[in-house]
């Protein structure tokens, strides 16, 4: 799969890419609004990346109106909502690096 001569990273990670963060928080909870990325054909875009270049990871939570759909599970939530809200009060951190 890689050139000869090429480095291969010896841990690799999956990645499924969201937007970039909305220009400003949510006014209600001051937490920046995110959805997948779709390719042209509907699936998610994804990649495979070296594990050295993932910095932190984030949390996020998905948005929901008055009562959270009953068909949402820990096992599928990810595939069916379509926004999310980023938890920048997890740490200090993350809440100087997102805020």
């Amino acid at each position: 799969m890689f050139n000869p001569g090429t480095e291969v990273p010896e841990h690799l990670v999956y990645v499924q890419w969201y937007t970039p963060f909305s220009d400003a928080p949510d006014s209600n909870n001051l937490m920046y609004k995110i959805r997948p990325l779709y390719d042209h054909s509907g699936g998610h875009i994804c990649s495979i990346v070296p594990l050295a270049n993932i910095r932190r990871s984030i949390h996020f939570f998905p948005k929901f109106g008055p009562i959270a759909p009953q068909e949402w599970a820990s096992s599928n939530v990810l595939d069916l909502c379509q926004t999310f809200l980023v938890n920048n009060f997890t740490d200090r951190h993350a809440y100087w690096v997102i805020i």
